[in-house]
């Protein structure tokens, strides 16, 4: 996705809009306002806040589909790919606060189909892929393979949305580096413990 430097600070505000106060805050007057320039500035990079979410959330799924390419050039098993998307995830939300607040808050997008809609293929997407990794750790035997890829799936990432979303809550008052370490360690006794069996 190529933007100008003015539409990139166009969509950072347009984040920092939708975490402060929901996607309600997002108005056109509001950017204007937060980048300094008028609103029909504003309407010369983008067409409406349609277009202006619909590219946040494009965004997000390069992103996703950046990091799902660089995990498959990852060295070790399946569990070390997983390990990789995760603490990518981590890294991304300590370093953009912003950026957790409103990709791990779905409920930004509900008021709106077409927003939901888009949020749903992004998630399914990036699902698809990461099931496919956890079946090769379940054909490998490294991952355990009696439970269902959609229950380890749900099991693992729903977890980190959980672990992020307690971050967020808050006020990013502890580690969440450090807390991801601890609950992936578990994850992965979880993950392994019937493997010989």
């Amino acid at each position: 996705m190529d933007l100008t430097p003015r539409q990139n600070q166009i969509i950072d505000v347009a984040m920092s809009l939708i975490a402060e106060k929901g996607i309600e805050n997002l108005t056109i007057k509001n950017i204007a306002a937060r980048t300094g320039i008028s609103e029909a500035a504003v309407y010369r990079h983008f067409e409406s806040k349609y277009q202006i979410v619909m590219t946040l959330l494009d965004r997000f799924e390069e992103r996703g589909n950046k990091l799902l390419r660089e995990m498959q050039q990852q060295e070790g098993g399946a569990l070390k790919k997983i390990e990789y998307f995760i603490f990518d995830r981590y890294k991304l939300c300590a370093a953009e606060p912003n950026v957790a607040k409103v990709m791990f808050s779905e409920e930004h997008f509900q008021g709106d189909k077409r927003f939901s809609e888009r949020m749903l293929a992004i998630m399914r997407t990036h699902s698809h892929e990461i099931h496919s990794f956890i079946r090769q750790g379940q054909s490998s035997g490294e991952i355990r393979s009696d439970i269902s890829t959609m229950a380890i799936f749900r099991t693992v990432f729903g977890a980190v949305r959980l672990l992020v979303k307690q971050w967020c809550l808050s006020d990013y008052s502890f580690d969440l580096l450090g807390e991801g370490h601890a609950l992936w360690e578990a994850q992965k006794l979880m993950l392994t413990a019937n493997r010989n069996s």
